[in-house]
């Protein structure tokens, strides 16, 4: 597209803005308000939001980015990996008295004149009722851990609470940041948390304001001039849906958005990225890592020696050589591989058909007639889903697919938009197979009780269903303990476990390619968040 288009855009969106018209299909839109380009941001991704309660399941990196602009926890994690205050006055820490010598009592001081955006004012009530809910069993809050270790939360005033665990929590910072606060207010005499009309139309005390969604398009955010952290220096947020990647890194090339995040540019795009003028490319690494996700009540996967022949039939190098550039670092754990507690003496068993194939044949999964591997009327065949329009996702599935047929095993790749796949299909374990990134549940801490815990399958982040007393006790253990190199030594038992039986089968850690139009500035990435607009309140125009 040529620069003449891009001019044509802009007299368009003036157009429209002034009849309050949203333009449609092609991507191109105006808010309701005419402003000029440098009073709003036009944020892009591949995915779409569908919810937007921070304490109920998120799809991570999507969901929540309307956590960033609209909420606020108690503190955040900067881009060199500190803990800084956000709705806490300061962090509590053994040195200012604001936690016991024991680790047990958590004394938290909050701001002054902090406001929800309906004008109420914020308070511990908030704080108490935010805890309440996550610990309510009735609600499908995200995460529990350390929440579940609270014995008791008191509001000594409306600007201080004082929490005594029933023991020492050692992520205890983590679980608090990345949990956003809601509102008591509004929220106390909802019947249902998890079907409350607030999922859709929040409140918070966030930088921004929403002020529209149109499904399968976008949201407009306005900026909240009573923030407490000053009022951000852009009027207007769009946050744009746009499915496909390559169509996104188009949009990115002519102008027709000014930050593209999340999936962001593909990889076989990057040098070409790197060259292009008035444009910011830049290497994000994020906390996330890439598995196959198996579902093991499915009757294909219920044995864990099934699971993890198909693990060692796949090419996982070959997918980062090859469809990935050699840019995504192999990982063989949850974890990544510069994680203090990853474990170093685990060994790499990928690619290896040949003993894939005898495990098969030994768990008695012997092939058919047909060509595809059986057990008592069950066929070794099944799904493998993800986000429709991710080329490098789409590739790894169809390299796997063939590695799979290799030994026997007949796999169908069935994609749907985000939305879909992180849905009741996530969530109620519809799925067979998943091609998904996930990050440590509580925050860059290992502890990795909510994803596959036994008792998260209910009410938690195990979607896998996965169940394993040793790693139930092992993860107990974990929580509890304060000297690093004991805490090394268990959490790097769980790794080789999980990587003996594979739940989920680690691919690679993820490191994204985002660019922003050169003008747009603070942008700072933050390998410790899974919110791309961590710091939105102090993005500017140059």
């Amino acid at each position: 597209m040529t620069s003449n288009f891009i001019i044509n855009r802009r007299t368009l969106l003036k157009g429209a803005a002034a009849s309050g018209l949203i333009l449609p299909a092609t991507g191109l839109y105006a808010p309701a308000l005419a402003q000029s380009s440098r009073e709003r941001v036009i944020f892009a991704t591949t995915q779409e939001p569908v919810q937007f309660n921070p304490l109920l399941y998120a799809n991570g990196g999507t969901d929540t980015i309307v956590e960033a602009l609209v909420f606020d926890a108690l503190w955040d994690v900067n881009d060199k990996g500190e803990f800084i205050p956000n709705l806490a006055a300061e962090l509590p820490t053994r040195e200012n008295g604001g936690i016991s010598e024991d680790g047990k009592t958590w004394k938290i001081n909050l701001k002054r004149d902090v406001t929800w955006s309906d004008g109420q004012p914020f308070t511990a009530r908030d704080v108490e009722f935010t805890y309440q809910t996550i610990i309510n069993p009735a609600v499908a809050a995200r995460s529990r851990s350390g929440f579940d270790l609270i014995d008791s939360l008191k509001v000594v005033d409306d600007h201080t609470v004082e929490i005594v665990l029933k023991r020492a929590y050692v992520p205890f910072y983590w679980a608090w940041q990345s949990m956003h606060i809601v509102p008591h207010h509004l929220l106390s005499t909802e019947a249902d948390m998890n079907t409350s009309g607030f999922n859709a139309n929040p409140v918070g005390t966030g930088a921004y304001l929403l002020k529209s969604r149109t499904a399968g398009s976008h949201m407009v955010y306005e900026a909240n001039p009573n923030y407490h952290r000053g009022a951000p220096k852009i009027p207007q947020f769009i946050h744009k849906f746009i499915p496909d990647q390559l169509v996104a890194y188009g949009q990115m090339k002519t102008g027709e958005i000014d930050h593209f995040g999340l999936m962001g540019i593909p990889f076989d795009r990057w040098d070409e990225a790197r060259a292009l003028p008035d444009r910011h490319f830049f290497l994000n690494p994020q906390p996330y890592v890439q598995f196959i996700y198996f579902n093991t009540e499915k009757p294909q996967f219920k044995d864990p020696k099934v699971r993890k022949a198909l693990y060692i039939a796949c090419e996982m190098q070959k997918s980062i050589d090859d469809i990935n550039f050699g840019s995504t670092p192999r990982t063989l754990s949850y974890l990544h591989t510069s994680h203090w507690a990853y474990n170093k003496d685990m060994k790499e068993e990928t690619a290896n058909p040949t003993l894939a194939a005898k495990m098969l044949d030994e768990a008695g999964w012997l092939v058919g007639a047909d060509g595809i591997r059986e057990k008592d009327g069950v066929k070794l065949k099944f799904t493998c889903s993800t986000t429709a329009g991710v080329p490098s996702r789409q590739a790894s599935q169809a390299l796997f697919q063939q590695n799979w047929k290799q030994i026997g095993v007949d796999m169908e790749i069935k994609n749907m938009p985000g939305s879909v796949v992180w849905g009741d299909y996530l969530t109620k374990h519809q799925y067979d197979t998943l091609l998904v990134a996930w990050e440590p549940p509580v925050g860059m801490d290992p502890d990795y009780s909510s994803r596959c815990h036994s008792n998260a399958i209910t009410n938690g982040a195990n979607y896998t269903q996965y169940k394993n007393p040793k790693v139930d006790e092992l993860l107990d253990l974990g929580v509890t303990q304060t000297n690093v190199e004991e805490r090394k030594e268990t959490y790097g038992k769980v790794q080789q476990i999980l990587l003996d039986e594979v739940p989920f089968a680690p691919q690679f850690s993820v490191v994204q390619g985002n660019m922003n139009v050169s003008a747009l500035q603070n942008i700072k990435p933050n390998q410790y968040v899974t919110d791309a607009a961590w710091n939105v309140h102090e993005w500017s125009w140059a």
